[in-house]
């Protein structure tokens, strides 16, 4: 499935998802690193 958020990302859109849900709940990028299985560096990227 094409993320349709984002050009080009090599991530899904259903974690693309998770990752905006956990920004709007407010939650560190550790904590939504944790929660998504993905590194912290790539959730600072998106």
């Amino acid at each position: 499935m094409e993320n349709k958020y984002i050009r080009r990302s090599r991530i899904t859109e259903a974690k693309f998802r998770q990752i905006v849900k956990c920004f709007a709940l407010d939650l560190a990028t550790a904590q939504t690193a944790e929660m998504t299985l993905l590194s912290r560096k790539t959730v600072d990227a998106h």
